[in-house]
């Protein structure tokens, strides 16, 4: 049912009243949706609400919602990347009762006096009709990955097949459907998400994004150690060869575009993974267009698939590879001492603004990229990157 040129008015006219309240909103929905359903728990990554990037993302979708309730085809990316992580996550609509019922309560002590009965109803029409939105965005994930072959829906049962030291810090698993079925090949960049049992801590979701080519026997995920990291430090120390773990189909959008514009992929850390699939795949395509892959780490120590990279760029003159290490490096034929610079993204590309540019690492990185990319011209259809915190985190 869509929504009245009454309640579209009303929404125009208060949600700057919710965005003045944006950090006590994101302050009071979780403990609240905890309190009234503490099932909910388990969807979310712990250090993600500890730090904000959850609220920011969940209150920040709203707000920009809102502000574009006369255009909703401007959000039609945001609504695609929040039922890619719902869909990892195996939401169901019915989960979402609870979550509207816990929003309309805190955005009602927001409005303050201005949350008339009309008011009140207003938002509770628009915070549906969001979720309305979102869940048939879901449901047709559901159905393209389960209409391929080898698709399924929610956690199948896999095997950890080999583990592999890529780096000192990160590790790959090789994991294969314990029913040894084909499964579905997703694209080259996107994720998995991992539903790991942990002793002491129960049931835990961690996105991982495929780090190896698609193919229909096998996904590989390469993660790092994160200091204090739950879930990194029980792949790393516990689980080994033979183990169990379950994992959802891919998604994400975060994957080359079908153009035959040059693609520039700049990664930080252990964001080369989708990186390194991605380039895995275009190779193994035999794509003729030009493909510049950048990445920084902080030394060869700390380096993953650097020798990968060398030997698929080796063959191909479209492809061709830089390093940046910022800690005790010195300049040699591939690797430049010091960070990801805009002016060497610019060098290395070309100058070609009409490039399509692919992000993947720390905040922070992206965040400088972005903002630099659009300053210089680009399109900002042409930058994709992935972050699971809010968008205006990255793009302001």
């Amino acid at each position: 049912m869509s929504l009245t040129n009454e309640t579209k008015e009303i929404i125009k006219a208060t949600v700057s009243i919710i965005e003045k309240n944006e950090a006590e909103l994101t302050k009071r929905i979780y403990p609240l949706l905890f309190t009234r359903d503490p099932a909910m728990k388990i969807f979310f990554n712990r250090d993600h609400l500890r730090k904000g990037t959850q609220p920011r993302a969940f209150i920040g979708s709203i707000i920009e919602y809102a502000k574009n309730i006369d255009n909703l085809d401007a959000i039609k990316p945001l609504i695609n990347d929040i039922a890619e992580k719902h869909a990892a996550l195996n939401i169901k609509p019915v989960q979402y009762t609870i979550v509207n019922i816990c929003l309309l309560e805190v955005f009602g002590k927001a409005l303050g006096t201005r949350g008339t009965h009309v008011v009140k109803k207003a938002w509770k029409e628009a915070i549906e009709d969001l979720a309305n939105i979102i869940i048939k965005a879901e449901t047709r994930k559901y159905e393209e990955t389960l209409a391929k072959e080898g698709g399924w829906k929610g956690f199948k049962k896999f095997t950890i097949t080999n583990k592999e030291n890529e780096s000192a810090m990160i590790t790959s698993f090789y994991l294969e459907p314990t029913d040894g079925k084909t499964i579905v090949i997703g694209k080259a960049g996107q994720y998995i998400n991992m539903m790991l049992d942990v002793p002491e801590r129960g049931t835990v979701f961690r996105n991982y994004s495929l780090s190896s080519s698609p193919n229909s026997n096998y996904y590989r995920i390469s993660v790092k150690r994160e200091e204090n990291g739950l879930v990194s430090n029980y792949l790393h120390d516990i689980l080994s060869q033979g183990d169990k773990i379950k994992l959802s189909p891919p998604y994400g959008s975060l994957y080359l575009k079908e153009t035959d514009k040059p693609a520039v992929l700049i990664s930080g850390g252990v964001g080369i993974t989708p990186m390194i699939s991605i380039l895995q795949d275009a190779v193994k395509q035999q794509l003729t267009r030009q493909i510049y892959f950048i990445h920084g780490a902080r030394n060869k120590n700390t380096h993953a698939f650097k020798d990968d990279v060398v030997t698929l760029t080796a063959d191909h003159d479209n492809v061709n590879h830089h390093f940046f290490y910022s800690r005790n490096s010195v300049k040699s034929a591939d690797t430049e001492p010091g960070r990801i610079t805009m002016n060497s993204v610019k060098d290395i590309a070309s100058h070609q603004k009409d490039a399509e540019f692919y992000l993947c690492g720390p905040a922070q990185m992206m965040k400088d990229l972005y903002r630099e990319l659009i300053n210089w011209g680009v399109n900002q259809n042409n930058i994709v990157y992935e972050y699971f915190g809010p968008k205006r985190d990255i793009i302001g």
